[in-house]
């Protein structure tokens, strides 16, 4: 008997490799239980576009494509600096809200719409899963800042329940949004 795999689409902002194998290796040092993410499945869930039973779709990724072809979206730049341990996963979050992602999930979600692709934007802050599974502790916890330059919106099918995550087609985006922190007596000035 064939097993039935659920296909979801989203798209997603995924760590450079080399920061997503350190990652990978830093379970142990944030003493994370359950099973840990791969290196290539670690991402930030930009918006949901659905799924199905039946794959691959390969009209509806051309119409992802069709609405994304023109693309003029910044780069982004994500900081989480907090761990966060539920009973059944580990995240990487922000302390402060990340309003250029918060931004860009919107723009995403209007921009798909307009080209008759359904989606939405996920009803949690952005954040990136570590593990799955019971944790031995619960909390947040500072973690050192964790930043790259998302410079490329994935459009992901993953095959829940299975592992798996395919990359199904890929944008570069535009000069990173940066946010200039002025020291205090600047700020006043300004």
């Amino acid at each position: 008997m064939q097993n039935v795999v659920f296909h979801r689409y989203f798209l997603a902002l995924r760590p450079p490799t080399l920061l997503g194998t350190t990652l990978g290796m830093m379970g142990s040092v944030y003493h994370l239980a359950g099973s840990r993410l791969p290196a290539d499945r670690l991402h930030i869930t930009l918006a949901m576009i659905g799924g199905t039973y039946e794959a691959p779709q390969p009209r509806l990724v051309e119409r992802i494509g069709e609405a994304l072809h023109d693309v003029r979206l910044p780069a982004q730049r994500p900081v989480f600096d907090q761990l966060v341990r539920a009973n059944d996963c580990a995240l990487l979050t922000a302390s402060e809200p990340l309003t250029f992602i918060e931004s860009f999930r919107h723009d995403l979600v209007q921009r798909l719409g307009g080209a008759g692709v359904s989606a939405e934007v996920p009803a949690s802050p952005p954040h990136m899963t570590l593990a799955h599974g019971r944790q031995w502790r619960t909390g947040t916890e500072g973690v050192d800042p964790i930043s790259w330059r998302a410079d490329e919106l994935v459009l992901i099918e993953s095959h829940v329940g299975a592992g798996r995550h395919i990359a199904r087609g890929s944008w570069s985006l535009g000069e990173a949004v940066e946010k200039v922190q002025l020291p205090l007596p600047l700020a006043w000035a300004a």
